[in-house]
């Protein structure tokens, strides 16, 4: 019992992906290791999505400084206007980034929900398009900074922005996945819970739900990396039913362990 408590990181996290019969084990664990874990555990897979997606970029593009400078069109805000030499696509941490100045407006019809968010920049405003947890979108118009001067020398020295930036966007992706487990966790956890009160056994909800912490992880692993190397298949409705239905036959399977051991008693 001793030994069980005190079961380390690596250790819960190998019960969690390849013995699932042994999740009954995970219940003699104090409440703070299950809470250090999920915290590891939504910090890995938000790192191993956005933060991957942005290394990833950084790498490509030979970091902010150059990209700026050699690979971002030349362009200017001055007088309340966007100019830019061509267009601008691309995609940053699950963020979908566009500029064409050829227009005045943005065409807000264009917006996806593919995307962790979108920002479009046109000749007079720009829109940001956030999709997490709920569509929510802000108008940015250029002429409420008509005396402002920006080009891509001056941007240069918003780097340190652009850094804070991304940290906070990390931020709010971490929270963003975290709600999101747990809400799964709890809709997974709740139709366990259902069946096995169906079967008259004698189990919390909470004990349920710490279980499900646990079945979710390697779904959520196999996901996170799959579509960071761009599968389609990891963020679409196969997927998504073959993932709940995986954490519930986990999750499930610690239950009958539970039975095995009192038919043999």
């Amino acid at each position: 019992m001793e030994r069980t408590k005190k079961l380390s990181w690596l250790e819960q996290l190998k019960i969690a992906c390849l013995k699932p019969r042994e999740y009954p084990r995970l219940l003699q664990i104090g409440k703070g290791r299950v809470v250090c874990f999920f915290i590891v555990i939504s910090f890995l897979i938000t790192f191993l999505g956005y933060g991957m997606n942005v290394i990833g970029f950084s790498v490509s593009v030979g970091g902010t400084k150059n990209f700026i400078m050699n690979r971002l069109p030349e362009f200017e805000l001055k007088n309340g206007t966007l100019e830019m030499d061509g267009t601008l696509n691309f995609e940053l941490g699950g963020f979908h980034i566009v500029a064409d100045t050829s227009e005045d407006q943005v065409d807000t019809d264009e917006f996806s929900n593919a995307y962790g968010g979108e920002v479009f920049f046109a000749k007079k405003e720009a829109v940001i398009h956030l999709n997490a947890m709920q569509q929510t979108q802000y108008q940015i118009s250029f002429t409420n900074f008509k005396n402002a001067v920006v080009d891509n020398e001056a941007m240069l020295g918003l780097i340190p922005v652009v850094h804070l930036f991304i940290g906070i966007m990390f931020l709010i992706n971490w929270i963003a996945n975290i709600l999101l487990y747990l809400l799964l966790c709890w809709f997974i956890s709740l139709f366990v819970y259902m069946n096995q009160k169906a079967r008259n056994e004698e189990i919390s909800f909470g004990k349920v739900f710490r279980l499900s912490i646990y079945a979710r992880v390697i779904f959520e692993l196999i996901e996170t990396l799959g579509t960071t190397a761009g599968m389609g298949f990891f963020s679409g409705s196969l997927w998504m039913i073959i993932s709940y239905l995986g954490s519930y036959y986990l999750l499930g399977m610690a239950f009958v362990k539970t039975e095995d051991k009192k038919k043999s008693e």
